[in-house]
């Protein structure tokens, strides 16, 4: 694992080992470095960050409460793996939040933050999709595309829970798109929320917002009941 990430060497300057093994154990869950119900041995990932196992527990803790790691009796935590079931509510629940942030965020938008989001929606149509190799980079653009634009709302609590229900599907997401490649569709989705946003068409972001999510889900969850279907045929 490459632990001199960005946030990884900012945590460390500011002399929290806790924060430190925390976000680089998040940013490896969220990117796929770990295997869905792998373990997290504590031992051994005190010895891979030169720590004791006091922050690394608490590092996990964290990860706990934020639904990305499971603590199970005598296997200690393991990567979070969801079902289809637990996948589909997920999104039940984006559905609903995303329509009222997309809405809130357009109304109390500034001509600053229509800049930015543009900035990073022109990162994100900059990254060539054909190459698997760029999934995870366009990833990251996506998910800061969405976090950004519903930043504008002002609203901490209603941008937390986006952000944890995000996080929860986001190495599923992941998934889909090494399996299908279908990001033409949300490119042209993205660039349709974001001219509304510009606009100032709130009623039309919170639509499109949700229909996002809607068509988002629809791709993952028939990506993985496909994936079921392969496995149980090979078995």
């Amino acid at each position: 694992m490459d632990l001199l990430t960005p946030a990884y060497q900012l945590a460390l300057a500011r002399r929290s080992l806790p924060e430190a093994i925390y976000l680089a154990l998040r940013e490896k869950i969220l990117t796929g470095g770990y295997r869905l119900g792998e373990a997290l041995r504590q031992e051994s990932l005190a010895k891979e960050f030169d720590s004791s196992r006091v922050p690394v527990r608490e590092a996990l803790n964290r990860l706990e409460a934020e639904g990305l790691v499971i603590l199970r009796p005598r296997r200690g935590f393991v990567v979070a793996s969801l079902d289809i079931g637990e996948v589909g509510e997920i999104f039940d629940l984006r559905m609903v939040l995303e329509e009222h942030a997309g809405l809130v965020a357009t109304k109390t938008r500034t001509s600053a933050d229509v800049a930015e989001v543009k900035k990073i929606l022109d990162l994100l149509e900059s990254i060539e999709i054909d190459d698997p190799a760029n999934i995870p980079t366009w990833a990251a653009y996506n998910r800061m595309f969405h976090s950004r634009l519903f930043e504008t709302s002002r609203r901490k609590h209603l941008c937390a829970i986006t952000n944890t229900l995000r996080d929860k599907v986001e190495r599923y997401v992941r998934i889909e798109v090494s399996m299908t490649g279908h990001l033409d569709r949300a490119q042209a989705e993205h660039r349709k929320i974001f001219k509304a946003f510009a606009d100032g068409d709130a009623i039309r972001v919170s639509r499109l917002s949700r229909e996002h999510c809607e068509s988002t889900a629809a791709r993952l969850i028939g990506a993985l009941k496909r994936r079921e279907k392969n496995s149980a045929k090979q078995q």
